[in-house]
């Protein structure tokens, strides 16, 4: 079994507990639920992937009414990445440039 697909299926259980009659199903790995928009119902997809690098750890306040998560007074925590982004080499500025000399830009 694939890493992530029971938690997906988790996620897919407790999606279709919250929306009840407006969960619709799973097709093509996609969630289908019913949302309302202006009065007019509308389907929402929802596509669930297990990232390889979580973007962060949220922690959840345990003092919501209900006993669930609180959404309002979540926190997340954000992971710096090292995100470099690409720098364009000498020889593709001079692709570009042959490019554009023989198309009259």
């Amino acid at each position: 079994m694939a890493r992530g697909a029971e938690a997906k299926d988790y996620v897919e259980a407790k999606i279709k507990e919250a929306f009840g009659d407006d969960f619709i199903g799973t097709i093509d790995k996609k969630v289908y639920v019913w949302a309302y928009e202006g009065g007019e119902k509308i389907q929402i997809a929802i596509a669930m992937t297990c990232p390889k690098n979580p973007v962060g750890v949220a922690t959840v306040s345990t003092g919501s009414r209900d006993g669930g998560m609180d959404f309002e007074n979540m926190t997340v925590a954000t992971v710096a990445t090292g995100f470099q982004p690409a720098e364009i080499t000498e020889s593709e500025k001079k692709n570009i440039a042959d490019l554009m000399a023989k198309l009259g830009l």
